[in-house]
């Protein structure tokens, strides 16, 4: 990558990951900005935790960014590179990166934008589909040059709704799993789709013929195929939602009762609120009633924050949002929304 290229690395693709404990810096104006605060980029960095170095809300970045009108390109950055806060004659904060010389042969791979362990099984999984309906309009397993009870790798099975499909292309094997409501509502808003294995297109036709690459349950005539997405790592730009979201959790990704930092949860917004990857949430507890020792009557503890979500893949009703901050266990039923006070941007010394 040319070095003017890789000097515009910095501004638009955020990840989600995180740093160790690294010196604050205060917000503009307060008199403790540290001009010439250097961060020297490290392997195993990501980009999310390079500006919680700088950021006391990581992902604002991009408008801290705004204030640099020659950053343009999305590329990432690499270990070596050094990310200089400086003051412009205005008194403006800026973040520059300098570059170092990276040599043909050295092997030197850019840092990603994120953890990709944590959110990539998510963006490659079938996801949610948004009824019934629409799950029984998916192609389907239909009929097998064998009769078995259930098929498994190496299987060849004939496929039905296909249509002109190139020669090579992958399918997920998916069975409708279990529907998404709100806590205590008895609407759903999707059905998860349950992965039982991949499988490839042998030759097209009247007979569209499929081979089953892998299989991590048993599949059955009838189960219904996902074209499977391509691998790519995406960039995020992180930032509030364009209009006002107000939600909560309604599923959790892991076994856990209660969910920290890195873990993958459902939201009951999604597409047709106004989400879309990338934006930011704040996730609050869900009111819970006290007793007033002095006059005996109840006293409704309001809502406290505990930590902050970002979405990454969105269907029309919900979302998958991965959790980047917790101050406590988040659990299903706490409420999500837009984030208060998000233009303080740099960390601040003098704050008790």
């Amino acid at each position: 990558m040319p070095k003017h290229s890789r000097s515009l690395a910095l501004c638009l693709a955020i990840g989600l990951g995180a740093l160790a404990p690294v010196p604050a810096l205060a917000y503009p104006g307060s008199g403790s900005i540290r001009t010439g605060e250097t961060y020297v980029v490290r392997p195993g960095d990501t980009l999310w935790g390079i500006a919680a170095h700088f950021l006391r809300n990581p992902w604002a970045w991009p408008r801290i960014w705004g204030h640099n009108p020659q950053i343009r390109n999305p590329n990432l950055i690499y270990p070596g590179d050094r990310i200089v806060l400086t003051l412009s004659a205005s008194g403006q904060p800026n973040l520059h990166v300098h570059v170092v010389e990276i040599r043909p042969g050295m092997g030197v791979q850019p840092i990603p934008s994120y953890h990709t362990g944590i959110i990539m099984p998510f963006l490659g999984s079938p996801g949610v589909t948004p009824s019934r309906k629409a799950y029984d309009a998916l192609p389907h397993l239909a009929a097998a040059p064998e009769h078995r009870l259930a098929y498994a790798a190496g299987n060849e099975v004939y496929a039905s709704g296909i249509g002109r499909t190139p020669r090579g292309t992958r399918f997920s094997i998916v069975r409708l799993g279990s529907v998404l409501k709100r806590p205590g509502s008895p609407r759903g808003l999707g059905y998860t789709l349950e992965q039982l294995g991949t499988a490839e297109l042998v030759h097209g036709g009247p007979h569209p013929m499929l081979r089953i690459l892998a299989s991590r349950r048993e599949i059955h005539l009838g189960d219904r195929l996902e074209p499977l997405p391509e691998a790519t790592v995406p960039h995020f730009f992180p930032d509030a939602p364009a209009h006002a979201v107000s939600g909560q959790i309604i599923a959790r990704m892991s076994s856990y009762p209660e969910m920290m930092t890195g873990q993958v949860v459902v939201v009951d917004q999604g597409k047709n609120a106004g989400l879309a990857p990338g934006n930011v949430l704040e996730i609050f507890s869900h009111p819970r009633p006290a007793l007033d020792p002095a006059t005996g009557k109840p006293y409704d503890i309001p809502p406290q924050k505990t930590g902050l979500l970002m979405v990454f893949r969105v269907f029309p009703r919900v979302s998958y949002g991965v959790i980047t901050a917790a101050t406590r266990g988040i659990v299903v039923g706490d409420a999500v929304r837009n984030p208060a006070g998000h233009d303080a941007h740099f960390k601040d010394t003098t704050a008790p």
